[in-house]
This record gives structure tokens, C-alpha cells and sequence, in this order.
């Protein structure tokens, strides 16, 4: 199941990080082999603006960042274009530079690390 953190600073209107969670969502479901909609998880956490720093000292903004989790069974070149999207939609929603945007894809390119309920996950199975 594809996982997706936001991290951005405080103060983001709602309805453009709602707006987003919704583009991340409907872009994972249509590029991310095997994955539908319901499976994808958009998590936002706003830091304190008074608690953003760079090289110890206080940084005026937050870059948004994009933490990606994700188990096998999507090719690498879907990953990036994944990532190239996420971009894209939090450089139309927040007013962000697209180079601002900072994104970290931790996958799991070995199954046998993976399990549901102890039982380590096949993902040869497609989705329907």
C-alpha cells in the first residue's frame, strides 16, 4: 500500500492541501501499477513556523517535503513519474517552485521484508 507524508510549513490554506491529497491520490491511482485509489494514503504534517531551521539557524520558509513508502511491485520509471507529479501538483496548489520540493521514495524492492497479518505478501497477484 503506497504511503504519502507531507511535510510543509503552517499556514497552508485547506482547501489547497485537501485539493492536493485529492490530485496525489487520483495521480497514484492512474500511474502506480497495481494500486487503486482506496489503497493510497496521504498523510499532511505542518511544522510550527517559528521551528523550521537550516544549518541551525531560522529559516524564513519551509520547503514542502514528500516522504514516498511503498512496497514492491511497481516499476522504478513509475516511481519517478510519480514523483515528477507530486511535484507538479504542490507547485500548482501551494505556489511553491517545483525545485523547492524535496521527495524521498523508501521502497521495498525485496517482498519477503513485507507482511500482512505474518504472512509475507505476494505481490505477483494484480489488482482488479
Amino acid at each position: 500500500m503506497p504511503f504519502i507524508t507531507l511535510y510543509m510549513q503552517r499556514g497552508c490554506k485547506d482547501e489547497d492541501i485537501e485539493k492536493s491529497m485529492k490530485e496525489i491520490t487520483e495521480a497514484g491511482e492512474e500511474i502506480l501499477e497495481n494500486t487503486l485509489k482506496r489503497m493510497i494514503r496521504v498523510t499532511v504534517l505542518e511544522a510550527d513556523p517559528d521551528r523550521v531551521y537550516k544549518n541551525g539557524e531560522k529559516e524564513e520558509k519551509l520547503a514542502p517535503t514528500v516522504v514516498f513508502r511503498i512496497g514492491p511491485g511497481r516499476s522504478a520509471e513509475a516511481k519517478d513519474r510519480f514523483m515528477k507529479r507530486i511535484s507538479e501538483i504542490l507547485q500548482r496548489n501551494l505556489g511553491c517552485e517545483a525545485d523547492q520540493v524535496r521527495a524521498y521514495v523508501m521502497d521495498n524492492e525485496d517482498g519477503h521484508h513485507f507482511c500482512i497479518g505474518g504472512k509475507h505478501k505476494d505481490f505477483g497477484k494484480k489488482v482488479k
